[in-house]
């Protein structure tokens, strides 16, 4: 499977994350050169990683790569990721406006960005127990795992403030499918 994305990606890390744990061989494409994006641009029109080619055709979005990998659906609170994913949604438009120069620290829009990943945060803290985390590795502990070293990556949210969520990083950091995959420059 041949997957378009890069490497400090977390919905792509998440991806390779599950594709190590199965085993499954993928070849990543490299969107951060401009030949890599001008092909995920042909290929999808919503310009968003991941991608899968799958016999031809585009999959778009993590959570159905990750599906059609045969990754086992998880029968525990579908609002843990989806939690997650509202967080990252949050910090990764703080993290892209920075990037492109924009002034928006102290901005009522960012005090309502990081507030946001700040009560999912609380939230998800109330939910660590038994095997709702911790107890196996799902698809809500990959993507919490992957959120937060992300954060730490691109510094785009001060994850201490995620203290309530760090055991689960921490009980599973050392496993060999994330620590091959963790983000670095």
């Amino acid at each position: 499977m041949k997957i378009y994305g890069t490497t400090t990606s977390p919905f792509v890390r998440r991806v390779r994350v599950v594709a190590h744990e199965l085993g499954e061989p993928i070849e990543l494409a490299d969107t951060a050169t401009p030949e890599g994006l001008a092909e995920l641009k042909r290929i999808s029109p919503i310009h968003k990683v991941p991608v899968a080619m799958i016999d031809g055709a585009p999959l778009f979005d993590s959570r159905a790569i990750i599906q059609r990998l045969g990754w086992p659906a998880d029968a525990r609170d579908p609002n843990l990721v989806n939690a997650i994913d509202a967080a990252m949604d949050s910090v990764i438009q703080l993290f892209y406006l920075r990037r492109d120069g924009v002034a928006i620290d102290g901005t009522p829009y960012a005090v309502r960005q990081l507030a946001r990943a700040d009560a999912i945060f609380a939230w998800l803290g109330t939910q660590v127990r038994g095997e709702t985390f911790i107890g196996r590795l799902g698809l809500a502990e990959i993507s919490l795992i992957c959120a937060l070293d992300w954060m730490d990556f691109r510094q785009t949210y001060p994850t201490e403030r995620a203290a309530a969520v760090e055991p689960i990083r921490a009980a599973w950091q050392d496993r060999a499918s994330l620590a091959a995959t963790r983000p670095h420059t």
